[in-house]
């Protein structure tokens, strides 16, 4: 053999322990960009169903006081969208649910009463959603008051 043309190299053993060795360096990095992922997905979709309750609350305050929509239920009662369209196109919003969301509602009416000078309704939204990777289904509540007048 002739060593003068001999060049210097890396043997594959020494190229697999080196990968190896950034392999486990490099493992708790990626456990902790995808434990943040799951979290952004999480307040996200924690957002979404405060949004979603809130946009139904806000339209039955649109709501006159003793319209169809407003009754008393004796059950919650399952809301998927809401087409809000006023006079011609003065405005109109579209809230449909994302996939995977659930919106129930339930409307309490309270009648009259010496103590309290008005009539008002209580409003109760429960939005439900399956976060991905979890068996039961995570819930946000949130109630609503309408006064006559």
């Amino acid at each position: 053999m002739n060593y003068r043309y001999r060049t210097k190299a890396f043997s594959i053993v020494e190229i697999t322990i080196a990968i190896a060795i950034l392999m486990f360096l490099l493992l708790p990095v990626f456990t902790m960009m995808t434990r943040g992922s799951k979290g952004t997905i999480l307040n996200r979709n924690e957002i979404l169903a405060q949004q979603y309750a809130s946009n139904y609350i806000a339209y039955c305050n649109l709501q006159p006081f003793n319209s169809e929509y407003l009754k008393e239920t004796t059950e919650e009662k399952n809301v998927p969208s809401l087409d809000l369209k006023k006079g011609g196109s003065a405005f109109a919003v579209i809230d449909k649910l994302e996939e995977g969301f659930s919106r129930f509602v339930s409307i309490k009416d309270f009648p009259d009463s010496h103590e309290i000078p008005y009539k008002y309704k209580v409003i109760t939204v429960r939005v439900e959603w399956q976060q991905s990777g979890e068996k039961t289904r995570r819930k946000v509540t949130m109630c609503g008051l309408v006064t006559e007048g």
